[in-house]
């Protein structure tokens, strides 16, 4: 249903900034989840909903690896590359103005690091039974914070946004980041007077999952101040619903604007036209009248308070999603935990629980692994014991060794008889034998790290 309707997009162009110490320069998006990088779920999502073809997001220099590890997946999706200059400082709502042109309906946005258990038929039905400009997707928040951090010990403080919102109608009110603010949240007098029942909470995650009405991505296209989805067009467009629309056009507001919109005037870009008329009346979500006349309108859904979402835009979440994929994979994508262990690895340990493998991954006899992540490609070899960890691509674990609550670095190399706790090892970096270390971070780029 929802191919027809809507056109579908993951944005995957992100650097990864707050990932550097386990990046090292590669595309975020092919970061391990379980066996699968981070960018198969939003698209195996998609894919479970209907849509066929995907617009997909990413940085120029990134494309072919992305492509190429893609293609692998054997996803039943067509996907449509739109590439952005590795250069570009940019943000998401950059990346919906940069591919405008090709946007001919409605879009679901979705980010590639957007972790989610979501049933998104009742999701798009709201959007279209309130009519909403943008709806956004709002899940319990703080499900990554039962983990201990790797890497050096440094204070930690989680990302919250503050979320004002009308329980009754669902309409969002207000959105800021938590960090905005120092001890005391300032809102506008005119804000609580016409919304006196406001709710306002900091326990909700913004899950990057955004569906908005095709004008609002027009409106981007020529609104060059809105460089962020989140940060600066979602409170933008909140802001403009509060304001007094100007008069309708004649014909009760149903005729086609001639006249070439104003980059500074929503309203004309947000007017109801005859091709919004069409679409509603055959849209298969509609089952209600709409109640709204106010032609800027932005709505939340908010998921069951028990199913599992994370952004994995840090070490925590990272870790804390990998730590859990057994018990949410089939929950999050309709497979059973069977499709967890690849068949072409080659495990030969009696003593491994709750552990996601990669492809032709090698694990020998004589190890005992609980409850890890280890990617393609990976080899660990005999008296070993591994538990609470994520091996990515390509490492090597030698005989008699000890990791316990890490992140290792694609190619990385363990040598024998070394005991690792609370590390962060950087990419094809080689621990010499025997070290024995706890809550540092080993790189060949920086060595030993503070993290902030």
């Amino acid at each position: 249903m929802g191919q027809l309707e809507f056109q579908a997009i993951v944005l995957a162009a992100g650097k990864g900034t707050r990932l550097p110490e386990i990046l090292e320069g590669r595309p975020k998006c092919l970061l391990p989840i379980g066996p699968n990088p981070m960018i198969w779920y939003p698209l195996q999502l998609l894919q479970r909903h209907g849509f066929t073809e995907v617009l997909v997001v990413v940085q120029e220099a990134e494309k072919s690896e992305i492509q190429q590890r893609l293609e692998r997946l054997q996803l039943k999706l067509k996907l449509d590359y739109f590439s952005i200059p590795t250069d570009s400082e940019g943000g998401t709502a950059d990346s919906l103005r940069l591919l405008s042109d090709k946007i001919k309906s409605d879009v679901v946005v979705l980010s590639c690091d957007s972790i989610i258990q979501v049933n998104l038929y009742p999701l798009l039905s709201q959007f279209r039974e309130k009519d909403a400009s943008i709806q956004l997707l709002l899940l319990e928040g703080g499900q990554d914070q039962d983990v201990t951090i790797p890497g050096p010990k440094s204070k930690y403080k989680a990302e919250k946004d503050i979320i004002g919102y009308d329980k009754t109608t669902s309409k969002v009110l207000f959105m800021a980041s938590a960090s905005d603010f120092e001890e005391t949240v300032k809102l506008s007098g005119h804000l609580l007077r016409e919304n006196p029942d406001m709710t306002i909470s900091s326990s909700l995650l913004d899950a990057h999952v955004y569906i908005m009405k095709k004008w609002v991505v027009e409106y981007l296209s020529v609104s060059e101040l809105l460089s962020a989805v989140k940060g600066e067009l979602l409170p933008h467009i909140i802001k403009k619903q509060l304001l007094q629309p100007p008069a309708l056009p004649e014909n009760d507001g149903i005729s086609e604007y001639t006249a070439k919109p104003k980059a500074d005037d929503i309203f004309q870009f947000a007017i109801y036209t005859e091709m919004d008329g069409k679409i509603d009346k055959a849209s298969v979500f509609n089952k209600e009248e709409k109640t709204t006349s106010h032609p800027v309108r932005c709505y939340a859904y908010f998921a069951d308070s028990k199913a599992f979402g994370v952004r994995v835009n840090n070490v925590r979440s990272f870790l804390s999603c990998n730590l859990k994929i057994f018990e949410i994979f089939p929950a999050l994508t309709g497979l059973t935990e069977r499709e967890l262990v690849s068949q072409t690895s080659s495990i030969k340990s009696t003593q491994i629980t709750k552990c996601a493998v990669g492809d032709m991954t090698t694990i020998s006899e004589k190890t005992s692994l609980t409850q890890n992540v280890i990617a393609n490609g990976c080899s660990v070899q005999p008296k070993t014991r591994i538990n609470n960890s994520v091996l990515m691509d390509g490492v090597t674990v030698e005989e008699s060794v000890v990791i316990d609550n890490c992140i290792v670095g694609e190619k990385a190399v363990i040598k024998s008889g070394s005991v690792l706790k609370n590390c962060l090892i950087g990419p094809h970096f080689v621990v010499a034998a025997g070290t024995k270390k706890e809550s540092v971070y080993l790189s060949n780029a920086d060595g030993f790290m503070t993290i902030d």
